[in-house]
């Protein structure tokens, strides 16, 4: 693969878009930017028309192949280095709405930021969650590709902790329009490298090295190494416990707790039972090497 065309000087922002398979989702995100900035969607091989999508509505289409997501978000940043100052990245099924523009535009004539950080206003059959995990949840999202780098290939994050942060006023509009079996068989895919990670002890080696309570990346090392310090088959049902009763998922009706159900329970339960099935694979295949 070619690294993207160079150009200099380098302009204040782009919006990156990494796809597989969003053409019911990537018109309304490039519509929502509204020709604001230049749009960059890293495909990764999409068998519909994402990508013919996408350059009929005006972005620049390139596509890279997949090894995890912070590998796919970190070419990106190095394509857009030499040619942007700042990287907004925009996930297919969301949509930037103007008072959010305002605040990206302002953040980006600052010396004195390297980053900030976006919240979500979250949408379920077409009801808007705003309890549960997503009330206070936010994503680094906007950042200086000569200085931020992503690490953890799943549930992937940017090392904040020697960058200048904020979090933006106004929120992303997540509005996914794919049916919900696409959420589940994503999820297992999810599932299967969350697994991974775990059996490989790439976070028990990791341990709480980068912790710190002054960013949301330094915080959430504490999270994870908390939960993975958790038995097995009860941490998911104390994440759905969480978010259901502390972070009030009820409010929202049906398509809360069906969401909570998904996203708290039966997503990390699905983890869990992957590391398990490992584990038996391993045991079985020490026993039959000793018979």
């Amino acid at each position: 693969m070619k690294d993207m065309p160079r150009s200099a000087p380098a302009k204040r922002i782009v919006v990156v878009i990494l796809t597989l398979d969003e053409e019911s989702n990537i018109e309304k995100a490039i519509a929502s930017v509204r020709g604001r900035a230049p749009i960059v969607v890293v495909d990764s091989g999409s068998r519909d028309g994402t990508r013919e999508l996408a350059k009929s509505a005006g972005a620049e289409v390139h596509e890279h192949a997949f090894v995890d997501y912070a590998s796919q978000r970190n070419w990106a940043l190095e394509q857009m280095q030499p040619r942007f100052e700042w990287v907004f990245f925009l996930d297919a099924d969301e949509e930037v709405t103007d008072e959010l523009w305002s605040d990206i535009e302002a953040a980006t004539t600052r010396d004195d930021l390297d980053g900030a950080y976006v919240g979500l206003t979250f949408f379920v059959l077409g009801r808007e969650l705003k309890h549960g995990g997503f009330g206070g949840a936010s994503i680094l999202r906007l950042m200086r590709p000569a200085i931020a780098r992503f690490n953890r290939g799943t549930n992937e994050r940017v090392d904040d902790s020697k960058m200048r942060v904020i979090r933006l006023a106004h929120k992303l509009r997540h509005d996914d329009h794919k049916p919900l079996a696409e959420w589940f068989r994503k999820h297992v895919r999810y599932a299967e490298r969350e697994a991974r990670h775990y059996v490989d002890g790439d976070d028990n080696r990791r341990g709480l090295d980068g912790f710190s309570m002054r960013t949301k990346a330094g915080r959430m090392i504490g999270v994870r190494w908390a939960y993975n310090k958790m038995p097995l088959f009860l941490r998911p049902f104390v994440h759905f416990g969480r978010t259901v009763v502390a972070q009030n998922a009820w409010r929202d009706g049906l398509p809360g707790l069906m969401y909570a159900g998904m996203q708290s329970l039966w997503y990390p339960l699905m983890i869990d039972v992957f590391i398990y099935e490992h584990r038996w694979q391993k045991r079985l295949g020490r026993e039959e090497h000793e018979s």
